[in-house]
């Protein structure tokens, strides 16, 4: 069993018998919100990966992935030698090594911003980089539909269509013109076939002639079903300010639905030698 988009948000409008407009739309935010508490709850190997990069001499800065939630290892080569860093705060870094024209071999790394670590002693010498890291993977509320129409060509990348009849709204994320198919997110309120959409920056209009189904899952809408269902229960019930005894369940089951993942996603301690005792959590 797996949840798509669509039949997640259905669930939850089941569950807490709710459709009103603004709980509606706001039920892709409930869904990302219970993605992230799982994320930062629970270290899962399948989401690790590789990068390769280099320092620059005298720059201790070291660009972070676009999709990084957390380290595993951050390692460099010193003369063919493989020596893994060992990760800190930013305050440590700053201790350390307080004047950043002093230079070395890097021994410590910390996540300095959104954008960047920083290394210390700053590198003295170009060195190849190697990442081991988590990585966040695309949301289930980033689940795209395809929408068939007369003439994808005039429509522009980013803008927003608005359905005439349905009123629904999107952004189209890519198209192709020579299909005239438009790829959009999957909207809070259907489009129907045969309605005509409007581009609210190109102002061009054209009919939907056909609509793909929402059949996307994720590894978490197929692994981690009810943690994910009952993380967007729990962030929706406190959206809505809803009876304290259902949040206090639906926070009681998202609790146990954790523990479970977390017996199948992390098999050892959550501390390494290249850690130096740093929880091993994504951090967002």
């Amino acid at each position: 069993m797996s949840f798509t988009l669509t039949e997640l948000k259905s669930t939850i409008q089941d569950y807490s018998e709710n459709t009103e407009t603004t709980f509606v739309s706001n039920l892709r935010e409930f869904i990302r919100a219970s993605e992230n508490r799982i994320f930062k709850s629970v270290d899962f190997e399948v989401f690790r990966k590789n990068v390769t990069s280099a320092t620059s001499s005298s720059d201790r800065f070291l660009s972070v992935p676009d999709d990084y939630l957390a380290s595993f290892s951050l390692s460099i080569t010193n003369s063919s030698n493989i020596e893994f860093l060992l990760e800190k705060d930013v305050n440590f870094i700053q201790e350390y090594n307080p004047n950043s024209s002093t230079t070395g071999v890097p021994k410590y790394y910390a996540r300095f911003d959104v954008d960047n670590f920083i290394l210390s002693p700053t590198p003295n010498s170009n060195y190849s980089v190697e990442l081991h890291y988590y990585y966040r993977p695309t949301s289930l509320a980033d689940s795209t539909i395809v929408l068939t129409v007369g003439a994808a060509s005039s429509f522009a990348v980013n803008e927003v269509i608005t359905g005439a009849s349905s009123g629904a709204t999107a952004t189209i994320s890519s198209k192709n013109d020579g299909t005239n198919q438009l790829t959009i997110v999957v909207p809070t309120t259907a489009f129907t076939s045969g309605e005509t959409v409007t581009g609210g920056t190109t102002g061009h209009s054209s009919a939907i002639s056909a609509i793909s189904s929402d059949t996307t899952t994720t590894w978490l809408s197929k692994n981690a079903r009810s943690a994910l269902l009952y993380g967007a229960l729990y962030e929706s019930y406190i959206f809505m300010k809803g009876e304290p005894d259902i949040l206090t369940l639906y926070e009681k089951r998202f609790t146990e639905e954790l523990m479970r993942l977390k017996d199948l996603g992390e098999s050892r301690e959550n501390a390494d030698a290249y850690r130096q005792g740093l929880p091993r959590r994504p951090r967002t």
